[in-house]
């Protein structure tokens, strides 16, 4: 059997990462466990189907899992929050958020649902944004925190794994297939936080096929209100 040649890379991102946490820390003022706190690993890891070898996960019910395998957040975003929320300046850079990979040059306008990179030997895609959660709040002290990221829309992104492989520090991150142009991150949140979607595009974004069941089970109950609304009215016009 001939190999099969790889596949061109259609672009390329520097990355910081991979970032994991190797031990659970308790949340300030209480007993839960957290492993939000990240920090670059020294050499190279595993990227299985469940994310990377040696990553604590404190709650498996919102992180990792076949469509969460790596959290990936722009870094470029930490500037703009030490000036949203000074007191934070000293506590900003790559895994303050808790994610496994930074960038300077890639955001939520820029990347898409569907995406298929190539990060070391792994095979990635993007499955869909990152809901800030709010222990966010919790770990950085700030109220409100995970709700101004959610507005923003500095949200990051999340991964399935592939075809897992190693990853290793000064990996870049290579884009080989883009199923979906039309459907950034970033587009993808502003429908996620539209009460009054269409239709036709609840529809379309509850079959797609490469975004987690998890929102697409959101778009779907809310294309079958909306389509039970307007059916019901129809009786009585």
């Amino acid at each position: 059997m001939t190999q099969q040649a790889p596949r061109p890379s259609l672009g390329a991102w520097a990355v910081d990462g991979p970032l994991l946490c190797r031990q659970f820390s308790p949340l300030p003022n209480s007993r839960k466990a957290s492993a939000m706190d990240k920090h670059a690993s020294d050499g190279p890891l595993w990227l299985g189907l469940d994310g990377l070898q040696g990553d604590r996960i404190a709650d498996r019910r919102f992180h990792g899992g076949p469509d969460r395998s790596l959290c990936h957040y722009p870094s470029q975003h930490y500037q703009y929050w030490s000036q949203r929320f000074p007191q934070l300046r000293s506590r900003l850079g790559p895994g303050a958020f808790g994610e496994n990979l930074g960038s300077q040059a890639l955001n939520e306008e820029q990347a898409c649902i569907g995406d298929l990179l190539r990060w070391g030997s792994a095979l990635i895609e993007i499955s869909q944004p990152r809901s800030p959660c709010i222990r966010l709040d919790s770990r950085h002290g700030v109220r409100g925190l995970a709700r101004e990221l959610s507005a923003s829309g500095r949200t990051g992104w999340l991964y399935r794994t592939i075809e897992p492989g190693s990853v290793r520090p000064g990996d870049r991150l290579q884009l080989l297939e883009r199923a979906h142009p039309q459907i950034s991150v970033a587009h993808l949140w502003r429908c996620f936080l539209d009460q009054d979607l269409a239709e036709v595009s609840l529809l379309q974004l509850a079959e797609l096929q490469p975004l987690a069941m998890h929102y697409r089970a959101i778009f779907r109950q809310r294309y079958d209100t909306l389509r039970g609304r307007r059916d019901q009215h129809s009786l009585f016009d």
